[in-house]
């Protein structure tokens, strides 16, 4: 019904400029306009309006794309799933995974998962806990294996694999390196290099801070990955944390030490999340992977 008009108003929605736009979709720009006012004559009311800053979509048009994108992901997973039914061990498979859990997911899945089905497309996004609850909310994952976070969403279900403990990260010069466990009330007299405000792995630090009534971290640097943060720790004197799951001990520069915490309650608990409904084959295998991986850690 609404056809190549709707797949335009999708992707002026993502971008927000009809120059850029038109030019993603290889059409002209008035080509574009029209097929967006074609639409807005369908549908009855303004989608979308042109702003000094480019396009803005309308009230009625934010809810439109809502709807659009939730009915569009439904269409994807319902073609999915009959090229699942019809095509065997072929499809595709979207997971999210965060910077901690990327080691252990590559190594659960790879190359197990390629060998079972060499007909797949294995596409992995990598975001802190927070965005991945979003991605995985919106469709755009099957699942993400990620911190399980305190306060659950309805819509979502959780499944834990394993409890991943927090140390602490140093450069081999600083004065906590030769310490065999460190008190979380000496942490509190040294700067920190740590991640962005809301990631899982800061908030439980600072958590930790408050119920013991110390000063929050002094937080110098703030880096949005893991190997930048193992980078800043190389660098300075800044004291990091590091999950002990997240990355082989063997890939640490060789200047940076992991000391334990005497500090209870700093573990991460890591799980597959995912929406309830269809799962492809592939997907309930790779999560079979994850499972059989998990017990095996130590």
């Amino acid at each position: 019904m609404l056809g190549d008009d709707l797949d335009y108003f999708l992707a002026l929605a993502a971008s927000r400029t009809f120059t850029s736009t038109a030019e993603k979709l290889g059409i002209s720009q008035p080509a574009l306009t029209k097929a967006i006012q074609r639409l807005e004559r369908k549908v009855g009311v303004n989608l979308v309006m042109r702003t000094a800053r480019g396009t803005e979509l309308t009230e009625a048009g934010r809810a439109f794309y809502a709807r659009v994108q939730t009915a569009s992901r439904g269409l994807d997973e319902a073609i999915q799933e009959a090229r699942d039914l019809g095509g065997g061990k072929a499809g595709l498979l979207r997971i999210g995974i965060t910077p901690a859990t990327t080691d252990f997911t590559l190594r659960a899945l790879l190359p197990r998962l390629i060998e079972e089905r060499p007909a797949a497309h294995i596409s992995f996004t990598t975001a802190f806990a927070g965005s991945l609850m979003e991605t995985v909310n919106r469709r755009d994952v099957e699942f993400a294996v990620c911190p399980v976070p305190e306060r659950s969403n309805a819509a979502l279900e959780y499944e834990l694999l394993y409890e991943d403990p927090c140390r602490l990260m140093v450069n081999e010069l600083h004065p906590l390196a030769g310490r065999d466990c460190v008190p979380l009330e000496e942490l509190a007299e040294y700067e920190w290099a740590g991640t962005r405000k809301h990631e899982y792995t800061r908030a439980q630090i600072e958590r930790a801070f408050t119920l013991r009534k110390l000063p929050l971290p002094r937080m110098v640097v703030e880096a949005d990955t893991l190997a930048a943060l193992i980078l800043v720790v190389s660098q300075t004197r800044l004291v990091s944390m590091i999950n002990l799951r997240s990355i082989q001990a063997s890939a640490l520069p060789d200047n940076v030490v992991v000391r334990p915490l005497s500090v209870e309650g700093m573990d991460r608990p890591i799980g597959i999340i995912r929406r309830a409904g269809y799962l492809s084959p592939i997907a309930v295998r790779a999560q079979e992977l994850l499972r059989e991986a998990a017990g095996q850690l130590t």
